[in-house]
Formats: C-alpha cells, sequence, structure tokens
C-alpha cells in the first residue's frame, strides 16, 4: 500500500507514506469546516448569481401540461453541486496544507497516486482522509468491536 492512517488516541490520526509522517489533529475547528462545506457553497452561489443578475427561481424551468405544473429543478442542482465540489476542494485544501504544508492534489501526487484520472485508489484516500479528519481510521461497518 502507498500509504496507511495509523489511529493514535480518539482525537489523533498519522498519515504515513514512504519515509514520511504527518499527524493529524481532530478539533472543533476542523469538524466545523468540514460541516460547513454545502452552506458556504450556497451562500457562495448566491452571491455570485445576484452578481449576475440571476435568481435560484431562473434555474428553475417550470412546464404546465394541461392543469398540472412540473418544476424542472436539473439547472439548479447541477449549479449548486458545482459550487459544493469547489468549496469541497478548498476545505480539504486548506485541511492538507495545514498538516502537510501541500495541497490535496499535492498530497496525493507526493503519495504517488495518480492525480489524472478518477480511480478508485483515488477516492479511498480521500474517504480515508476525510476518517482520519473525524478521529476514525475505518468506516463503522469495518471496525473491530
Amino acid at each position: 500500500m502507498k500509504y496507511e492512517f495509523k489511529k493514535i488516541d480518539d482525537d489523533t490520526t498519522e498519515l504515513h507514506y514512504k519515509d514520511k509522517v504527518f499527524k493529524i489533529e481532530r478539533d472543533v475547528e476542523l469538524l466545523k469546516s468540514l460541516q460547513e462545506i454545502e452552506i458556504r457553497a450556497r451562500n457562495k452561489m448566491f452571491i455570485e448569481l445576484s452578481k449576475q443578475g440571476i435568481t435560484k427561481n431562473d434555474l428553475v424551468v417550470i412546464k404546465k401540461e394541461g392543469n398540472k405544473t412540473y418544476e424542472d429543478n436539473s439547472n439548479l442542482i447541477e449549479v449548486e453541486s458545482n459550487y459544493i465540489a469547489q468549496e469541497t476542494t478548498k476545505v480539504y485544501d486548506e485541511i492538507c496544507q495545514r498538516y502537510t504544508n501541500l495541497t490535496m492534489e499535492g498530497l496525493m501526487y507526493d503519495i504517488g497516486l495518480n492525480i489524472y484520472e478518477e480511480n478508485e485508489e483515488n477516492e479511498k484516500f480521500g474517504i480515508d482522509l476525510s476518517l482520519a479528519i473525524m478521529g476514525k481510521t475505518e468506516s463503522p461497518s469495518k471496525e473491530e468491536k
């Protein structure tokens, strides 16, 4: 395996790879920044749309068929998803920078992961990192009891 997360105690996990060790300590600020991703993304979206004179309702397509009205929110959902993805990347970059002095992409590259393609290995690293930030090393279904 290219990397390993080792749980030290309830609030501390270490990331080991190559000859490097980084300590990740769970704290309130860290968890708060993760929990606020969607709120911050939506706020940013609404502010930027407002600057362009666009409202949330402008992204909703309304169709009337007979006496029924249908709303298609797919445009709104797509725009919102893009903002959430951008904010998630920003928060994870801040977290990685805090503990490793590397961005998320830089850390993954340094570990030896192929950052130029979506694959299971990259996805697993993201999940493992998220669990380490929350003070866990494996998903709850795999933890020993």
